[in-house]
C-alpha cells in the first residue's frame, strides 16, 4: 500500500532535483525558516475503502518563500512556471506513476502557493495482515 510518507518523499525528491540548494522546511511555516525555502504538505480529500481496493483522493500544497520579501515577483513567477512543468502530468512514486488531475498556482501575500490534486487506487487495506490465510481456490456448487 502506498503511504503518505512515500508520496511526500517522491514530491520532495522532485523539488530537490529541480531546485538544488533550496531548503524544504519540515517544521511549521509559522516558525523561523530560511529564505528561499519550500514547504510541502499533503491533504486527504477523500479516502474510500472498497472490498477489493481503496481509493485515496489527495491534494499536495507546496509553498515557496522567495529570497526577498520586497523584490520577489520575478523569482516567484520563475518558480511557478517550473513547478507547473515539474508536476504538470504525473508523479512517479516508487514503481507506480500517479496521474495529476489538476494543478493551480497563485501568489498570495508574496508567497507562491502551488497545489495539485491526484487520486489513486491501491490494494484493499483489509487484505494486509492476512498473508497467512489461504485463499479459496475452487468452489463446487450443486444447486
Amino acid at each position: 500500500m502506498l503511504t503518505r510518507a512515500q508520496i511526500n518523499k517522491a514530491i520532495n525528491d522532485k523539488i530537490k532535483a529541480e531546485f538544488p540548494g533550496i531548503e524544504i522546511a519540515s517544521s511549521d511555516v509559522e516558525e523561523g525558516f530560511k529564505r528561499p525555502s519550500f514547504f510541502v504538505m499533503l491533504e486527504t480529500n477523500r479516502a474510500e475503502a472498497l472490498q477489493f481496493n481503496s481509493l485515496r483522493d489527495m491534494t499536495c500544497r507546496i509553498l515557496f518563500f522567495p529570497t526577498s520579501r520586497h523584490k520577489y515577483k520575478e523569482e516567484a513567477y520563475d518558480v511557478m512556471d517550473r513547478l507547473e512543468k515539474l508536476f504538470g502530468l504525473s508523479l512517479p512514486v516508487g514503481d507506480r506513476v500517479i496521474t495529476i488531475n489538476h494543478a493551480e498556482s497563485r501568489l498570495v501575500d508574496k508567497v507562491v502557493h502551488f497545489d495539485f490534486d491526484f487520486e489513486y487506487y491501491d490494494d484493499s487495506p483489509y487484505e494486509e495482515g492476512n498473508e497467512n490465510q489461504d485463499k479459496m481456490q475452487e468452489l463446487n456448487y450443486r444447486g
